[in-house]
């Protein structure tokens, strides 16, 4: 029976919570020159990472025992879509009527048929476009992460163990320049976050096949944890030459193996509203930007920021995109979950386990 990871389940809020922060800080610079911890500044704040690496750990911990095996490919690729487009479509159609409801909530991009059809399937735009909901960039890596993961699920074995090994050896050549074509696919299919997937996926092996003490998981949980900050002030004051993506990425997998060993030998309790907190996690994402851009205006033409201030304002945004993300979760994606998992049952197509509702392969 696979062990449930408590920690790493919680651990997803902190994607939503990183990126929530990040746009919050930019929509109050742009707003009122108020930039929280000069997160503004930042190129962004590690969520999206920590989502791919996370991706790419929890993918491996669910599926390793299924890989090779007869109906586990299709089985796998249904669960991924079940996970992502049902919602994903359901936000972006509230983006859509939105947008023509308010005009000043469109940018233009709602007529551009390429536009329209890249952000619907979430494959990449040739022009660099994002998606209607600019969170969704990258969802479209995620999918092609699955992709890739997917051929793991390949008889024999050997096979897919090749296939993915030399993913990631082109993905590095390409990252380290060398190797390189200039096109656009080139750049999307053998991006730098190919390598914080398949981080993830090390991670999990390792704590798996690694005897690491709880004393060193802690301290990995911790040195995550600071890392976080410490590459934030070094982007902005650097005092150590070392890359954004590098330092987040090295706290991430410190992060990851950390709480994975704590997870594996300590019984760790969580109250379940933080356990909620951490399955909400994709929903919270998802619509945290299109809830902060609407009520960010609302509350400037209402002129609710000369009574509340900038902290004040700050902190009712960020429980507006927490209410209406929890909101998303339990009225919108867990029906939508529970619909496609009755259809596929009815029509007796590979099931959707009830040990994946907790999957944290779905998540920024």
């Amino acid at each position: 029976m696979r062990r449930k990871l408590v920690l790493i389940q919680l651990s997803r809020a902190l994607v939503p919570l990183l990126v929530m922060l990040h746009h919050l800080s930019t929509t109050m610079m742009d707003y009122y020159g108020f930039n929280i911890w000069n997160l503004a500044y930042l190129p962004l704040t590690g969520g999206v990472y920590y989502f791919f690496s996370l991706s790419g750990f929890m993918a491996y911990y669910i599926y390793r025992q299924k890989f090779g095996k007869k109906g586990q490919l299709t089985d796998f690729l249904i669960n991924r879509f079940i996970r992502i487009y049902p919602l994903y479509w359901v936000v972006t159609l509230v983006f859509l009527i939105l947008a023509f409801l308010l005009p000043w909530f469109a940018t233009g991009a709602e007529r551009d048929m390429a536009v329209i059809l890249t952000s619907i399937f979430l494959v990449p735009n040739p022009e660099w476009q994002d998606p209607f909901l600019i969170v969704a960039w990258s969802l479209e890596y995620t999918i092609y992460f699955y992709l890739m993961f997917s051929v793991l699920f390949l008889s024999p074995r050997w096979i897919g163990k090749a296939l993915f090994t030399a993913w990631g050896i082109l993905s590095l050549l390409g990252v380290l320049g060398i190797v390189y074509i200039d096109h656009f696919l080139f750049d999307f299919l053998f991006a730098s976050y190919n390598l914080m997937f398949i981080a993830g996926v090390f991670c999990a092996w390792l704590i798996l096949h690694a005897n690491i003490p709880v004393l060193i998981g802690y301290l990995f949980m911790a040195c995550g944890l600071i890392g976080f900050p410490v590459t934030w002030v070094n982007a902005l004051n650097p005092f150590m030459e070392v890359s954004f993506e590098m330092s987040a990425s090295i706290s991430i997998m410190l992060l990851l193996i950390g709480l994975g060993v704590v997870d594996l030998k300590k019984d760790v309790n969580i109250p379940n509203a933080f356990h909620q907190l951490g399955n909400a996690a994709f929903a919270i994402y998802l619509v945290h930007n299109v809830v902060l851009d609407v009520f960010s205006e609302w509350m400037d033409q209402a002129g609710l920021h000369d009574v509340l201030g900038n902290v004040g304002m700050s902190i009712v945004l960020v429980a507006l995109m927490m209410f209406f993300g929890v909101l998303a979760h339990f009225k919108l994606e867990l029906p939508l979950h529970r619909l496609f998992k009755g259809w596929l049952q009815k029509n007796k197509m590979p099931a959707v386990t009830a040990s994946e509702t907790d999957a944290a392969t779905k998540n920024t």
